[in-house]
């Protein structure tokens, strides 16, 4: 904790959430040059809770290394209290990255401002796979919060940032309203009408996130802030359409949840081409534009198909649905019991494309067209696995092989299932994609122990020598313990991490 009176404040960068923040010219955060404080405003005080907006500040020295600068890295998360005549008023986190702000015109000329999701509402000029490919990143990065224990709570635009370079991204603010499980910092805003989860159910949870993230895939498509009309989604990849209506007509535990969304948007991105070079444009023949002509018919057509079948794929999809999944947190606990959907072949609309006849004419045959491709398939069969669960694995992410249980092995699987499957309830530890198989892991571990991170700090395996750079030894393994005491590793660790789901703690020395 800090007091205010030592910080060096520069000029004012504008309200926050429940809060004004100003660039802090003389701190460091963990090493790093670029800090805001936020004050937060004098009448919020009195519903402060103190002990969780401390615990928020904690949670980097509780995550794994890779975790913890994976969350420095993409969000403005709550670093160091600021206190003033012995109360909290605030506190210091990084400052937003240069690459989340956008050129806006002005009244005396262009100024940056942050790179807001609702921009997305609008015409800003972002192509429909950088969409994808941004919704895919917040989708991932909601799903790793997820493993933390972190709720988001309420998914507002205006606390996603986003980037189109070097890559589509995003970046999250406002993180001081964001929930450890059901605890809060500060008193929940009131959330818009139409941002609002279903009347009745538990707010603050996974579910929930999931809930929102499927309006703002809809909304970033149509181009609209408060429509639920899946038409434009389904324009891009009918699959994803249906996910959203699942997200909104099914129950918390049957919704697909922020990874099942990660893996659809991308798939989604690689069938949508990247935009065309200005000098590639310039220098194209004859020919190529009109293979652009036929193109932007084969889109119209498809435009008219998504929006003439829509009730027939929201009808087919609620029946699919309603008919294979329970709505019990046991469904959440296994593999996914969200059906992988079935895009509408590319292929249907171009029977239409090459013809004369008006758009009319195509209506009537949509139906029948797109009916039969969303309807309920024959049951997917089991993955065929490497491994099974209860294995123990190392050589991850590149080389996984069975190892001993009782002789160190970081991992053992805890649950198998398809890629667009879900890890939410069976563990929250880690995931590895192998072969087509989701296995979803659990950190096992063994006492006195080396290991070292994966070169992008994803994966742990064990280490050829101790004490070397990023390895770690772990002294204590304290499994169905998620408590985060921190006197659980007095005298025998200097670290300790915690994982909640299974619950475990393991006291490490860190090098």
């Amino acid at each position: 904790m800090i007091g205010r009176a030592k910080l060096a404040l520069g000029r004012p960068l504008g309200r926050e959430g429940q809060g004004m923040v100003h660039e802090e010219l003389s701190g460091r955060i963990n090493g790093r040059p670029g800090v805001a404080y936020k004050e937060i405003d004098y009448d919020v005080r009195p519903g402060l809770d103190v002990a969780v907006l401390t615990a928020m500040t904690q949670l980097n020295g509780r995550l794994s290394p890779s975790d913890a600068a994976w969350l420095e890295e993409r969000a403005a998360w709550p670093a160091e209290l600021v206190e003033e005549n012995g109360a909290v008023v605030g506190f210091l986190m990084r400052t937003v990255p240069q690459r989340f702000f956008r050129e806006t015109p002005g009244p005396s000329g262009a100024v940056r401002r942050l790179a807001t999701v609702d921009r997305l509402f609008g015409q800003e000029d972002v192509t429909d796979r950088d969409r994808l490919l941004i919704l895919a990143d917040l989708a991932d990065t909601l799903a790793r919060l997820h493993t933390m224990g972190v709720v988001v709570g309420d998914l507002s635009p205006e606390n996603v940032l986003f980037t189109t370079e070097p890559r589509p991204g995003c970046f999250l603010i406002g993180c001081d309203a964001m929930g450890l499980g059901a605890a809060r910092a500060l008193p929940p805003l009131e959330t818009p009408p139409d941002r609002r989860i279903p009347a009745g159910e538990q707010p603050g949870t996974p579910q929930g996130d999931a809930y929102q993230f499927a309006l703002l895939a809809i909304r970033v498509f149509a181009r609209d802030p408060s429509t639920t009309d899946v038409s434009a989604l389904a324009a891009v990849r009918p699959g994803l359409a249906e996910f959203a209506m699942a997200a909104l007509d099914q129950p918390p535990f049957s919704r697909p949840m922020p990874a099942q969304w990660a893996t659809r948007l991308r798939e989604a991105a690689q069938s949508v081409s990247p935009p065309v070079r200005q000098a590639e444009a310039a220098s194209g023949s004859g020919r190529s534009k009109m293979v652009g002509i036929g193109a932007a018919v084969g889109a119209v057509v498809l435009v008219l198909l998504a929006v003439v079948g829509k009730n027939v794929i929201k009808n087919s999809v609620r029946e699919t649905l309603t008919g294979s999944s329970r709505a019990t947190s046991e469904s959440a606990e296994t593999s996914s019991s969200f059906p992988a959907p079935t895009d509408v072949p590319t292929q249907a609309p171009t029977t239409q494309a090459p013809t004369t006849q008006a758009p009319s004419t195509v209506a009537p045959t949509a139906p029948p067209t797109v009916a039969p491709t969303v309807a309920p398939s024959a049951e997917p069969s089991e993955p065929v696995a490497d491994f099974k669960v209860g294995d123990c694995l190392s050589g991850l992410p590149n080389a996984p092989v069975t190892d001993s249980c009782k002789q160190g092995a970081p991992y053992r699987v805890a649950a198998i299932t398809t890629p667009s499957g879900f890890c939410d309830g069976t563990t929250n530890h880690r995931y590895l994609i192998h072969n087509d198989v989701l296995y979803c892991l659990a950190y096992q571990f063994g006492r006195n122990y080396c290991y070292k991170w994966s070169k992008n700090d994803e994966f742990v395996d064990f280490a050829r020598k101790c004490r070397a750079p990023k390895t770690f030894t772990v002294r204590r393994v304290l499994r169905g313990n998620a408590d985060k005491d921190a006197t659980a590793c007095d005298g025998v660790a200097r670290h300790s991490w915690t994982w909640p789901v299974p619950a475990l703690t393991i006291c490490v020395d860190k090098y």
